[in-house]
């Protein structure tokens, strides 16, 4: 039987119908990290949660543990629905990769406050912007994300020989973690020392001030390609976000 109900702040990052009117929906928290729970007759009755269970949407939410990982959904009460996303292909591609994207590296039951505040302003800059958003801005978002969850680039200085990055041609590897001399072995993505500065500038700056940063030389997915490598997923929303950009 489930448990007493307790509010979280939550933040929607994905959900999927079940049966014939109930509704599974993800939710990233500040407390308990990554939570999925039953929101029943979400599909029949708009008076119960009408659009408040809409990806990127923050919400105040009651929630009962259920058995197993599935929680039950009784209550959500609209914080933020990002008006002006869904009114724009690029944002709302773009806000439904930050949430695949800081959902894949969240772990469930367990804090994540830095991730969920991480998720919550780029959805908020997203809404923001008056005009397209520079890739630069979502790489930010990965690099930061990859670091909030301990797997933060190595973006300074070779990850294998630790020399200074001008000397000589070098790789983004992500199987060696980041950025690294062409002499020190194996292949990678190319890319130029200011390439390397860009991606650590835009791992320490707020994403608000990479919305109309130009973007690096190299590849504009080789942080992407990091989180793939290090948990081993990839993420579905990133072929139409690729195809918009």
């Amino acid at each position: 039987m489930p448990g007493p109900a307790a509010q979280l702040d939550a933040i929607v990052i994905g959900h999927v119908d079940y049966g014939e009117a109930d509704r599974i929906v993800h939710l990233l928290t500040p407390n308990r990290g990554r939570v999925s729970a039953l929101a029943r007759r979400a599909r029949q009755s708009l008076k119960r949660f009408g659009g408040s269970l809409d990806l990127g949407n923050r919400l105040q939410v009651m929630v009962r543990r259920g058995r197993g990982d599935l929680d039950h959904l009784d209550a959500a009460e609209l914080v933020h629905g990002r008006p002006h996303v869904r009114d724009d292909l690029v944002k709302m591609a773009t806000a439904a990769y930050a949430c695949e994207l800081v959902g894949a590296v969240a772990r469930a039951e367990h804090p994540e406050p830095r991730l969920f505040g991480l998720l919550d302003v780029a959805l908020l800059v997203l809404d923001a912007a008056t005009g397209p958003t520079s890739p630069l801005m979502r790489m930010g978002l990965e690099a930061k994300a990859l670091a909030f969850a301990g797997l933060r680039p190595s973006l300074d200085r070779c990850v294998r020989c630790v020399r200074p990055l001008e000397e000589g041609p070098i790789v983004y590897r992500v199987s060696a973690g980041g950025v690294m001399h062409e002499s020190c072995g194996g292949g990678g993505e190319p890319l130029t020392p200011a390439d390397a500065r860009l991606l650590e500038e835009a791992l320490r700056t707020p994403l608000a001030d990479l919305v109309d940063r130009d973007p690096p030389g190299c590849s504009r997915w080789v942080l992407f390609e990091h989180l793939c490598w290090h948990t081993g997923r990839t993420l579905k929303s990133r072929a139409l976000l690729a195809s918009v950009e």
